[in-house]
């Protein structure tokens, strides 16, 4: 089961949704608040102003009647359309008109009523002082007045007159100063709500930064020749994965430079020894040690051979390597390619010792391949097998098809390899026995050859062995039309 990744598109994601829950949220509370406490201020102010024009008209009223006679009428009409409850008191403080009075039952509407101030606290006692404001007319405080908003179920909330509350406002408050505040909290919120972002993204991207820091520097080292520089790497996101990836390919790059280095030695040590000893034939020749019959001159045409074959062996390597090796791909039959490369060094065999048996199907399908580049493949193999077995031991050639692939094999009775050996057995001038001569352990690049020109055939090469009990190399290629 796949392992679940908390990776850097879900944090990201899960970062820019805070972002967004934090600023909505911030906007919606911030702005329900400033609307809540402009709407009561501005409600406020708006009673205010209404209060004022009550107690203007209440003025007039006296100024033009000269008394508070029909007062009560004035005030129950005034109340109706301002919507509000009014009591108004004389200048001795007695009750001349109230809003709240009730008809008595004898159909009395001046009769004894009872203020609905008074039940504030559910007990008979007249309006607090504080709720009264002066009426004044003439230049003389003719009386005072109490406004309230009208309560449901008989309950009311007076409206602040007093001196506290400052003077009365003329003029409503206009909307307009809502709008503003309410743009000022948006404004206000908004750039909170940014901020919080900019934090979390800045908290947030630390680390990601951190690791991409670690990352570059671990780049830059492996650029200016440091091969050995590798990636901290921690976490399971795509950063790390990234990580990972990069140090493997460090590794790669080590590892690559090393058998670069290992093989330009190797590569060296091998062109060397054939040139070093035709060097000294012909040293010997000229000081006169040696002379020049067929024997002496067979021995440097021999290391000349060798030497032209290391030659091709390598810039064969380069093509296979390079994909420019161009193949002659034509019809062929694997089978044949194995018994007649059986035949060829049959002879070398028996003179070593090594029976040299074949096990070929007798229907193998036709493959089209480069008939030379196979039978270059089966030659390496058989000649390692055949160098590799003891006298008195076999080597045996087999080919039969498997499903949709088509496996030659190449077993020997030989020593075996070592299982710490078997994984590089196909590298370029790879030995088991590092002590091999070119004499005795060839150049150690007809397996990597094999290997390229198998895989360049769209096939796989492999080995087996078993210390001490010989080996099994072979190669499966697929079964495809032309």
């Amino acid at each position: 089961m796949p392992r679940w990744r908390f990776g850097l598109r879900w944090r990201l994601a899960l970062v820019f949704a805070v972002i967004l829950a934090l600023a909505l949220g911030s906007v919606a509370l911030f702005t329900g608040k400033v609307a809540e406490r402009e709407v009561s201020r501005v409600q406020s102010e708006q009673d205010l102003v209404r209060a004022n024009r009550i107690v203007v008209a209440l003025a007039e009223f006296y100024e033009t009647n000269g008394s508070w006679e029909g007062a009560q009428n004035f005030v129950r009409r005034t109340s109706f359309q301002a919507e509000r409850d009014i009591i108004v008191l004389d200048a001795e403080g007695r009750v001349v008109a109230d809003s709240t009075r009730r008809n008595d039952r004898r159909g009395n509407r001046d009769g004894p009523g009872r203020s609905l101030f008074d039940h504030l606290d559910h007990r008979d006692h007249p309006v607090p002082p504080e709720y009264f404001v002066p009426v004044v007319a003439g230049g003389s405080q003719i009386g005072s007045v109490a406004v309230a908003e009208r309560g449901r179920g008989g309950f009311v909330h007076p409206l602040r007159l007093g001196p506290e509350a400052g003077p009365l406002p003329g003029v409503e408050p206009p909307l307009a100063r809502f709008a503003e505040a309410v743009t000022r909290t948006l404004t206000i919120a908004g750039l909170l709500a940014g901020a919080a972002g900019i934090l979390l993204v800045v908290l947030m991207s630390r680390r990601m930064l951190a690791s991409i820091s670690n990352l570059a520097a671990a780049a830059r080292g492996l650029g200016s020749g440091n091969l050995a520089s590798r990636a901290d790497v921690k976490g399971n996101d795509e950063i790390a994965e990234l990580g990972r990836t990069f140090n493997s390919m460090a590794d790669a790059l080590e590892e690559s430079e090393r058998q670069r280095r290992a093989m330009v030695s190797d590569v060296a040590h091998e062109l060397r020894t054939p040139l070093s000893n035709i060097q000294g034939h012909i040293e010997a020749l000229q000081d006169g040690l040696l002379e020049p019959d067929a024997a002496t001159l067979d021995t440097v045409h021999q290391q000349a051979l060798h030497l032209n074959r290391l030659v091709d062996d390598l810039r064969l390597l380069a093509d296979t390597e390079s994909r420019e090796l161009r193949l002659a791909i034509e019809a062929t039959d694997l089978g044949e390619i194995a018994e007649r490369v059986a035949t060829s060094f049959r002879p070398r065999a028996e003179a070593e010792s090594v029976q040299l048996e074949t096990e070929i199907a007798e229907t193998l399908p036709i493959l089209h391949v480069d008939r030379v580049r196979m039978e270059q493949v089966l030659t390496n193999l058989v000649e390692n097998a055949v160098r590799h077995t003891p006298p008195g031991g076999s080597v045996t050639v087999a080919a039969s098809r498997m499903g949709d692939l088509v496996r030659v094999e190449v077993t020997d009775t030989g020593v075996g390899i070592p299982p710490d050996a078997l994984p590089h057995v196909f590298d370029r001038l790879y030995r088991a026995d590092p002590s091999r001569e070119r004499t005795t352990g060839g150049s150690g690049l007809g397996l990597t050859i094999a290997r390229q020109l198998v895989e360049a055939h769209g096939g796989t090469i492999w080995a087996e062995s078993e210390e001490g009990s010989g080996s099994r190399f072979g190669f499966d290629l697929p079964i495809t039309e032309r």
